[in-house]
């Protein structure tokens, strides 16, 4: 009887377990789990100096993470240069710790800080060369 008793617990156990939500990785958050993937859209530039209204060439722009690491930069219906290409294509990655992102352009890689993730935004930010100054992107789905 002790046997069968002991038996019950730990299947209620195990059961409550292999019900418990696991918390999702940045990784999924940024990309989703599907070969869709997810796709943002810049909602804030931030920049050391202030907040900038994003010029509507920007914010019509979207970006698609894909799972298996790569995305896609797609301008939206206007564009800020007539000479931009339509999109851009390349890989994506985040660090062991999962608190930077990591976007190989051409021949470059641009690394990012994670500020925040959430299943519908995040921010990030990043020093760039021009001017030495720190960019934050807001961006939403």
């Amino acid at each position: 009887m002790a046997f069968l008793r002991l038996f019950l617990l730990a299947t209620i156990l195990i059961s409550c377990v292999e019900d418990s939500p696991r918390p999702e990785s940045r990784s999924h958050l940024f990309s989703g789990t599907d070969e869709f993937g997810k796709t943002w859209q810049i909602e804030e530039i931030e920049i050391e100096l202030g907040t900038l209204v994003p010029h509507s060439c920007l914010t019509d722009n979207f970006i698609t993470y894909y799972p298996n690491g790569t995305y896609e930069i797609n301008e939206g219906a206007s564009k800020c240069n007539p000479s931009d290409p339509p999109g851009v294509m390349g890989k994506w990655y985040l660090n062991r710790l999962e608190n930077r992102l990591f976007v190989e352009i051409g021949d470059s890689i641009q690394s990012w800080e994670i500020e925040e993730t959430k299943e519908a935004s995040h921010r990030i930010s990043s020093n760039f060369i021009e001017g030495y100054r720190t960019y934050s992107l807001h961006l939403s789905r």
